[in-house]
């Protein structure tokens, strides 16, 4: 098995090889010594100096700097795998996450309220709340409703009974849900913040807590994929005719190309030949009918 500084050496020595004076934002050489970059030419690039950039060629630097380890993905004009790639091989660990922006992007708010009637919200990279369109609140969760704190799909998953009346197969969407926060906790350096979420959640939520003691699955944002929900208004699975109100929506996660933003976008695409079925109230009558105790309010009842 190849020692991680050797494979480090390979990684650098490879990148550095294809990477070119110009893309690099040097000026080209009058000699013939090529148009891609040399040790010198990215010890110049980055700041540091060559018995630094040799070293880790080499495999002798030993946990280099993150401000190092930034300088020469900026030169080397890596992609975000690849800066993975350099972080883990230099350092074992995944590259820090730059903070959510403060404010949310307007240009989401608009797309998301563009894309009705399907429901559609936007999400920050630990699932808290952004914005929300119309559809959303009617067929899946009110999003304003919930406590400040608690706007997260996490909590309304496991702290509110009407999740379990909105997703038809409730146990198997949890379930998928606990595997895709394992895993994005285990890959993101913020991690330690999402875990202590679930922690706070287990805590409050007997289910929550079977499923993520009992559950060693990790996923990651895969494809598009499909759900089953109840119309809005036909949300009681006591119902006789409920199966004749569930209605299979695609899910699809819109992520962002800039590097660093943490924004999705999640929209919940109803099926091309939907008609939208008239209830007498959206209301639902399950959460009224039996109110749990022990679980949040339901106050997202759609």
């Amino acid at each position: 098995m190849h020692d991680s500084r050797e494979l480090l050496g390979q990684f650098l020595r490879e990148r550095r090889a294809r990477t070119t004076l110009s893309q690099a934002g040097l000026p080209a050489r009058r000699s013939r010594r090529g148009s891609t970059l040399t040790q010198e030419d990215l010890a110049y690039a980055t700041g540091y100096s060559i018995r630094t950039i040799s070293a880790l060629e080499q495999g002798a630097e030993h946990r280099p700097t993150p401000e190092l380890l930034e300088a020469i993905a900026s030169a080397l004009r890596l992609s975000q795998d690849e800066r993975n790639v350099l972080w883990f091989l230099a350092n074992g660990t995944p590259p820090p996450e730059p903070q959510s922006a403060a404010e949310p992007d307007p240009a989401l708010h608009r797309l998301v309220n563009a894309l009705e009637p399907h429901p559609a919200y936007v999400t920050d990279g630990l699932w808290n709340f952004q914005n929300q369109n119309a559809s959303f609140a009617r067929w899946i969760c009110d999003f304003t409703a919930l406590p400040a704190g608690e706007r997260t799909i996490l909590h309304w998953f496991f702290l509110h009974e009407h999740s379990k009346h909105v997703a038809v197969e409730w146990e198997h969407e949890a379930m998928a849900l606990m595997s895709l926060v394992r895993g994005r906790a285990m890959r993101s350096r913020r991690g330690h913040e999402l875990t202590a979420v679930v922690n706070d959640i287990c805590d409050r939520s007997p289910d929550a807590r079977r499923i993520w003691a009992g559950g060693t699955d990790l996923l990651v944002q895969g494809p598009s994929r499909p759900m089953l929900f109840r119309e809005p208004g036909y949300t009681d699975p006591r119902q006789p005719d409920d199966k004749n109100h569930h209605v299979q929506l695609t899910t699809t996660t819109l992520t962002p190309v800039r590097e660093g933003e943490s924004h999705r976008v999640l929209a919940f695409l109803l099926p091309d030949d939907y008609r939208t079925r008239t209830a007498s109230s959206d209301v639902c009558l399950a959460c009224h009918a039996a109110p749990q105790e022990g679980r949040g309010s339901t106050t997202a009842d759609g």
